[in-house]
């Protein structure tokens, strides 16, 4: 490319020179070394190259591209990513049936489960000491588990009930809470439904307590 560019130059100095006048010869004797110095060299040409020259290059513009998710089909299996169905269709007569007959055998149980059953929480004058998950089938046994909301995270801050007796229309708690010494104990009878009024005795000291249904 440097050597076409010298030649024609050449060429138009030879041109110039020959066609000039003698008066402007002899002023300028040296016009095909001026044209020559105009020649780009080999170290012009790479920094032109470098830079980028005078091309006008077009700016790209990256378009994101939009996947989209396969089109329903009435018939057609669910893929993962289609979220615009559900995998499965309308209950037909059958399946109704049975979701009906489901919910009838929990609602039976749930009838069938006692008054105590589900979760409770012992207060003081001072404010929360225990809570308790009563398990109570309805046919009189009682079991369950016991926190300190006074000791939240501790190791020794829960554990299951130790016995839980109904005689009466009483009931009696107990269980082992380090590092209380000895075992709690709370001596309830009920108040109003859902309420149970009475007395715990923790390290030796019997306190009146409260407990309600959460």
């Amino acid at each position: 490319m440097i050597r076409t560019r010298a030649a024609v130059l050449l060429v138009l100095a030879s041109l110039a020179f020959a066609w000039a006048p003698p008066a402007a010869r002899a002023q300028d004797p040296d016009l095909i070394g001026d044209l020559l110095k105009a020649v780009p060299t080999p170290e012009d040409d790479e920094e032109e190259e470098a830079d980028g020259g005078d091309l006008d290059l077009p700016e790209v513009v990256e378009t994101p591209s939009v996947r989209s998710g396969p089109t329903p089909v009435p018939g057609q299996r669910v893929l993962v990513d289609d979220h615009s169905r559900t995998p499965e269709g309308p209950l037909n007569a059958a399946e109704r049936t049975y979701e009906a007959r489901l919910r009838a055998g929990y609602a039976a149980a749930q009838g069938r489960q006692g008054e105590l059953d589900g979760r409770w929480l012992v207060r003081s004058q001072v404010g929360p000491v225990y809570a308790f998950q009563f398990i109570d089938s309805g046919a009189g046994t009682l079991d369950g588990a016991w926190s300190d909301p006074r000791r939240p995270g501790a190791l020794t801050g829960s554990g299951y009930l130790g016995a839980v007796s109904r005689t009466g229309g009483r009931l009696a708690i107990s269980l082992e809470a380090p590092p209380r010494r000895g075992t709690v104990r709370l001596q309830l009878r009920p108040e109003a439904p859902g309420q149970w009024v009475g007395t715990l005795t923790e390290d030796g000291v019997e306190v009146s307590v409260r407990m309600q249904r959460e």
